[in-house]
């Protein structure tokens, strides 16, 4: 990509090294001597004031001695150096400076301070900087590293971004496949998505990889992402999801982490695979790299054990895949090589046939039936790893291959059993066509992957829907939240309402009389419930009463309600009860909205009621939501099987969730002063719905819009 700042730090013509080691062999951890053993043909200029030389490289004192033209730098001296030294770099012309040194925000304090120095440099003086905390680059296409770990250079198609240079010497030493790579390290000035506009139009890389722990620019991440998904295939590893691990990722890279819902929610509305272990990392590197995308959800298999059938069947609906109802033509085809005993089914146990016309021709018959079938999206082809010379009848590798290669449309996947697996796996994965997993779920888990990237690829983007924001709610909220309001009620009803969103008729009562007066206008029977900004769980508290059929009754429960709050929560500020039309029956759903510290807008939907912390069945998405984006969180949850209707049931209003979400985006993007809405429950009908009980938090806080 012509013009990015990435392309001085990934291809640079000269290099100044500051604070390089003068040690040289194994152990030295010399950036000079691993940059040349890699191939860089640069000018290089090593910095170093108690040395005049450095592997036969004139050395000098200080980077404004050097006087010739740099592109970059690469620092590793103490902390306390290198704001001046970046100074010294911009002063002189250099484009881009590696900090490679610890000690700033992943420390202390000081190190914060420190940071925030060369933030400051970055933006007033133009050089662009990479890290602190990192190994920086590594392009083995040019020849070029920062490295000062030893590196194998392999040309793959392979772009990684991180925030730990483990993950360089993982990926090349253990996998060969870092043809590019980015170590972010804290990132004080690049970020991820520099780094990802950076790998998106590089024509050198087909899949993209990053180890992400935490980072500032969430929302500028999201929408880059989203882009460079449309065109090549982004595989995203996040860690620190328990409380501490986030701890440990604060302190090892500075980067702020935030909720692992939200963040995964974010990977999948962008196009993003979101891996969970490093083993699912390589799983879909090399599927993304050499398979083609599932066209739909039915996966064939050809296995000759029975019990590895099974665990596939079980596999593949663990992650959203399906057994193909194979043709009537591929089970004649196969029916022809068995006993008239044979029952033939997919999974499609060839045993019985290849005892009598061998595994090769069995086999072949089989692939290139099931890979010939109109219903059959994918296949995974359970073979042995023959150990001993003698059994090289049983290796079938071969056959695999070849036909795999004949119809290349369709991804064909292979799980081999045995002690020799890993070399013949390698075999097998030679020509590029067939990859092999050491399990079988690991197999099925990469296929769902490759059709979860189809259907993203299928769909085509919509703009977010506008629903426009009246004056007269915009000036509402303001208007509360001057008067220093942090939590409200009775009004969220009155704004929602005013929105759109259709909510149950509501008055808030001081006393007794009111309560009366509304229950008598709305019409029973009511449900009253305490307003009070203390409390958020109402029921725990006894503040709500249901299905109220006349005033004697309403007198009634009015006190000793009060009397129960009071009793349980007697410093609460109780604003009043809230007087609403009973709405009884339907589905009872959650919908909300909060703001996230990274992603900005962050859209709610779930089971809904008292039990929603107990089910937890919740889903998110970040605004502003597309039609796509709202249907696809209504789907993700287990609620939506009954939103759909069972048996015999009518379905319920999903249209009107999907309405009700996209407004509630919008209205959170367009006011500021929105913290949080909070609407539980939201009672859906076949015909129509009403939020029940609603509440919005106010406030304002420099996170992302």
């Amino acid at each position: 990509m012509k013009g990015h700042p990435f392309d001085v730090f990934m291809a640079p013509r000269s290099v100044a090294v500051i604070g390089v080691s003068r040690k040289t062999g194994e152990g030295s951890f010399n950036v000079i001597e691993n940059m040349k053993e890699f191939g860089f043909q640069g000018k290089i200029y090593p910095v170093n004031p108690l040395a005049s030389e450095i592997m036969g490289i004139k050395a000098y004192k200080g980077v404004l001695e050097i006087g010739e033209p740099i592109d970059l730098a690469i620092i590793s001296t103490p902390r306390e150096q290198i704001p001046r030294i970046v100074e010294d770099c911009a002063a002189v012309g250099i484009k881009g400076a590696i900090v490679v040194s610890q000690g700033f925000a992943d420390a202390d304090a000081e190190g914060k301070i420190l940071q925030d120095q060369l933030t400051k440099t970055a933006r007033q003086r133009g050089i662009r900087i990479l890290g602190p905390n990192t190994l920086g680059v590594v392009n083995a296409f040019s020849g070029f590293t920062s490295s000062f770990m030893p590196l194998r250079r392999e040309r793959a198609p392979v772009g990684v971004i991180c925030q730990s240079g483990i993950f360089f010497v993982g990926s090349s030493l253990f996998t060969g496949m870092l043809g590019k790579g980015i170590d972010l390290g804290n990132g004080c000035d690049l970020e991820f998505a520099d780094a990802i506009e950076y790998f998106g139009a590089d024509d050198q890389i087909k899949v993209i990889f990053a180890h992400i722990e935490g980072m500032k620019q969430g929302r500028r991440f999201f929408e880059m992402a989203k882009r460079v998904a449309r065109h090549k295939p982004i595989i995203v590893l996040k860690t620190a999801k328990s409380q501490r691990g986030k701890q440990a990722a604060s302190s090892h890279s500075g980067a702020l982490v935030g909720d692992y819902e939200v963040f995964e929610a974010a990977l999948r509305q962008a196009g993003i695979t979101p891996a969970h272990n490093p083993d699912e990392v390589l799983d879909y590197t090399k599927a993304f790299l050499h398979l083609p995308l599932m066209q739909g959800r039915r996966v064939g298999v050809i296995t000759f054990t029975g019990a590895g059938g099974i665990i596939l069947i079980d596999a593949l609906q663990e992650r959203g895949l399906e057994l193909a109802e194979l043709s009537p033509q591929t089970i004649q085809k196969i029916k022809d090589l068995s006993p008239p005993w044979m029952p033939i089914h997919n999974p499609l146990d060839i045993w019985p046939a290849l005892m009598k016309h061998g595994l090769k021709h069995v086999y072949r018959v089989a692939l290139e039936a099931v890979l010939c079938d109109p219903t059959v999206d994918g296949v995974i082809c359970i073979a042995i790893a023959p150990e001993l010379p003698e059994q090289t009848y049983l290796d079938v590798t071969g056959v695999i291959k070849e036909v795999a290669t004949s119809f290349h449309e369709k991804p064909v996947a292979a799980w081999l059993y045995g002690p020799n697996q890993p070399s013949v796996a390698k075999r097998l994965e030679e020509e590029g066509k067939v990859v092999s997993f050491p399990t079988l779920p690991r197999a099925a888990r990469t296929l769902a992957a490759l059709y979860r990237r189809r259907q993203f690829l299928q769909q085509i983007p919509s703009a977010a829907p506008k629903f426009p924001v009246k004056k007269q709610i915009r000036e509402a909220i303001h208007r509360l939240y001057e008067q220093g309001k942090k939590k409200i009620e009775a009004e969220a009803v009155r704004i929602l309402d005013g929105y759109g969103i259709p909510v149950a008729r509501s008055y808030l009562c001081r006393d007794l009389p009111q309560a009366l007066r509304a229950a008598e206008e709305i019409g029973y029977p009511i449900a009253i419930k305490v307003s009070s900004p203390q409390i958020t769980h109402k029921t725990e508290v006894g503040g709500v009463v249901l299905n109220i059929r006349g005033p004697k009754e309403l007198e009634e429960v009015y006190n000793s309600l009060m009397q129960r709050v009071k009793g349980k929560l007697p410093a609460a500020e109780v604003e009043g009860i809230l007087v609403q039309e009973m709405v009884a029956g339907g589905v009872e759903v959650i919908l909300g909205a909060k703001r996230d510290r990274q992603f900005g807008p962050v859209l709610i939907f779930g089971t809904g009621g008292i039990y929603t912390e107990v089910w937890k069945d919740i889903s998110y998405g970040i605004a502003p939501l597309g039609l796509q984006d709202a249907q696809r969180m209504i789907e993700e949850t287990r609620c939506s099987q009954i939103l759909r209707g069972i048996r015999a049931e009518e379905s319920y209003d999903v249209n009107l969730l999907i309405e009700c979400l996209l407004r509630l985006s919008q209205l959170t993007l367009k006011v500021e002063e929105i913290q949080e809405i909070d609407i539980n429950p939201f009672i859906v009908f076949p015909h129509g719905g009403k939020a029940v009980d609603v509440r919005i938090l106010l406030g304002k806080e420099e996170i992302p819009k």
